[in-house]
């Protein structure tokens, strides 16, 4: 069956926020944060949400002006976004893991998909769509002569990701995608880590392997986030956790490369059907009433990963460091590390 997914982009200018382009093309002279959606990003009102809500936040905080938000929405048509996520999962899992952590899927389901999908290197449509759009541009010079890498390094340090949910699938074939691309532009395989290594993703609710990015990440998630699961044992253990007639307190903490670089906790919404929602992260004062604590201070991280991230960029400088991407006023570093070491104990995970 042919592949007629496709993905439309627009974007909005952090001095006039109200204003929704539609835009074939990304301006390189602005700093930008580009936005990749949830699956159910399918129409321009969906996506320009997602705009609103991190011009939101940088504006609560002091940041209105100099940059652009980019968002997108998908018209997958034929395609199933299910189905391409499991087959990233069947890359990075083995089938024991896949049953073990994957809530159901049984060695009849992966047979079948690999019957009916076999993996291949073929990519949607649309990621080769989202591929032109944002990262061709900032690899080739407009009449495509290779960039050096330093000029290469500065276009990917003018751009963060935010990915929620379906996003960060999006963002690893993006990733791979990239690295694929490492003989046609003829960088070496060290100076295309260095590029990748300079482009920031900052992911919500992620649904896709964590472990072993390229792009430097930072992930936020609930363990009560029933829409996704990472299929690893962190996740499996919290959620084991959630369903016992006893579940013992996890408190938010950060799991390192092992886990994917997540900020991770059992609950952040007062009412769970919204668990999976972003909502929150900008901070603002009838957001925070929706939250639990944990999830007062999970998108406390969130937001300061943003915000730092932005200055950073905004002031062309490096990505800071994990330790300053996360500190906030309401938890250090150090503190979310502490709580991630007590979380191993009380549920019993053995860490490297």
């Amino acid at each position: 069956m042919q592949d007629i997914s496709s993905v439309n982009f627009v974007k909005i200018r952090l001095e006039t926020p109200g204003d929704l382009i539609h835009t074939g093309k990304m301006d390189l002279s602005r700093p930008c944060i580009f936005i990749l959606g949830g699956e159910n990003t399918n129409t321009p009102i969906w996506a320009n949400n997602y705009c609103i809500t991190i011009a939101k936040t940088l504006y609560l905080n002091n940041i209105t002006s100099g940059l652009d938000i980019y968002s997108l929405y998908y018209k997958f048509r034929d395609r199933n976004s299910s189905i391409d996520r499991l087959n990233m999962f069947r890359e990075f899992r083995d089938i024991d893991s896949l049953q073990k952590y994957g809530k159901g899927v049984t060695p009849e389901d992966i047979a079948s998909l690999n019957r009916s999908y076999p993996l291949c290197s073929e990519y949607p449509n649309y990621i080769y769509d989202i591929f032109n759009f944002a990262f061709i541009p900032r690899l080739l010079s407009p009449n495509d002569q290779m960039l050096t890498t330093q000029e290469a390094i500065a276009n990917f340090r003018n751009m963060i990701l935010y990915t929620h949910c379906h996003g960060t699938y999006v963002l690893r074939m993006l990733e791979k995608r990239m690295h694929q691309e490492t003989n046609r532009y003829a960088y070496s395989l060290q100076d295309m880590y260095k590029i990748q290594k300079n482009l920031l993703a900052i992911n919500h609710a992620p649904f896709a392997p964590l472990e072993d990015f390229k792009f430097t990440t930072v992930s936020f998630a609930s363990a009560y986030d029933t829409q996704i699961s990472y299929y690893n044992e962190l996740d499996y253990r919290m959620k084991e956790n959630i369903a016992s007639e006893n579940p013992k307190t996890i408190k938010t903490g950060f799991y390192g490369p092992d886990f994917g670089d997540i900020v991770f906790t059992d609950r952040i919404k007062i009412n769970p059907i919204y668990e999976h929602s972003q909502v929150g992260l900008s901070g603002a004062p009838n957001d925070n009433h929706t939250l639990t604590n944990n999830g007062q201070v999970l998108f406390a991280t969130e937001r300061n990963a943003l915000l730092a991230g932005t200055r950073a960029m905004l002031n062309h400088k490096s990505i800071p460091q994990m330790s300053e991407l996360l500190t906030t006023e309401e938890i250090s570093y150090k503190k979310l590390l502490k709580n991630a070491q007590q979380t191993y104990k009380t549920l019993g995970i053995k860490t490297r």
